[in-house]
């Protein structure tokens, strides 16, 4: 389960990378889900630094959003 978790959430970052350098703001919403489902999988195979640097991405992500308005 967690490894399917895992490729659901590079399927956003690969579509949201791209968005991003075409200066789409969905880049940054597709990212956060993508670093979600990172959050996720390091709770369920217990790796915590996997959780702490998605988490903080998700915080860089959300700031990406407010500072592009």
């Amino acid at each position: 389960m967690a490894d399917l978790i895992g490729w659901i959430g590079n399927v956003f970052f690969i579509f949201g990378v791209p968005a991003l350098a075409q200066k789409k703001v969905i880049g940054f919403y597709l990212n956060i889900v993508a670093n979600l489902c990172y959050v996720l999988q390091g709770y369920l195979v217990g790796v915590p630094s996997l959780m702490v640097i998605s988490i903080f991405l998700v915080i860089l992500n959300i700031y990406g959003i407010v500072k592009w308005r």
